[in-house]
């Protein structure tokens, strides 16, 4: 068991099943007291080890986790406002879900090579799974309508 001493204002300790999620929360700690001005250190206590102090989360070696766009909020609402103003046919060869196709809302202009389209509605298209794995980054034509 790893038990860590968070110290700021106040004081408190927890308890962790493993080394990995002790120095993740202590990472997190240390980062969001950074962000609001706060000073701190907490001490990690490791069994039969001496007790290391942290004062800042570079002292640690994790990186921020990159949000995931197709999971993110403003995606999951301008993707279901695609397939209400575009249906749910493939622009390009024209199948649709009650035929048995999966359908994909595809960025015309990819993302890759244009970021600051990756919300626009205008820059989406309703493919089918086939037609959409068939198109790469470098194929740009707007199938539809």
């Amino acid at each position: 068991m790893w038990s860590v001493t968070f110290q700021a204002e106040t004081r408190r300790s927890k308890s962790y099943k493993t080394e990995n999620g002790a120095l993740k929360a202590i990472w997190k700690w240390l980062k969001a007291n950074e962000e609001q001005g706060i000073d701190g250190h907490a001490i990690l206590i490791a069994p039969g080890c001496v007790p290391e102090r942290y004062d800042d989360w570079l002292q640690l070696p994790f990186t921020e986790q990159k949000r995931d766009f197709y999971s993110s909020g403003k995606w999951k609402i301008l993707r279901h406002q695609a397939l209400v103003k575009y249906g749910s046919r493939c622009s390009c060869c024209g199948i649709t879900p009650e035929q048995g196709a999966t359908m994909h809302v595809d960025h015309i202009k990819p993302r890759s090579k244009y970021p600051e389209l990756a919300l626009d509605i205008q820059n989406l298209q309703i493919l089918c799974e086939a037609c959409n794995a068939g198109k790469s980054n470098l194929c740009e034509v707007q199938w539809r309508d």
